[in-house]
């Protein structure tokens, strides 16, 4: 199903950007600091929602690596707090009189 989700998805979007291309053609100047270029507006809007969707991506990379890595050092605490535990399941209980009457007192 979710296959299904990500075709219709990407045939929405294939769609939209049919439909800007094919209702955007006029020419216009893009004027930045160091450019000055005259394109059609569909590439405009496309070009500035792919640079916008990069930018988004990148800003929530972040919090995503650093939850990842948290989990990461969560998980080896976690690891080394199980192996603590099974240790002092091992050990010999304190007022145990089975082994107290195998040890010779002194």
């Amino acid at each position: 199903m979710r296959g299904w989700g990500s075709l219709a998805f990407a045939a929405l979007v294939a769609a939209l950007v049919i439909y800007v291309v094919i209702s955007n053609g006029d020419q216009v100047t893009i004027v930045l600091p160091f450019i000055k270029q005259t394109t059609e507006l569909w590439k405009a809007l496309v070009m500035a929602a792919a640079l916008g969707a990069a930018a988004a991506s990148l800003v929530l990379t972040w919090p995503v690596v650093r939850l990842k890595v948290q989990a990461r050092r969560q998980s080896k605490r976690i690891a080394e707090l199980e192996q603590e535990i099974h240790g002092l399941r091992t050990l010999p209980i304190a007022g145990d009189t089975a082994g107290a009457s195998s040890v010779p007192k002194v």
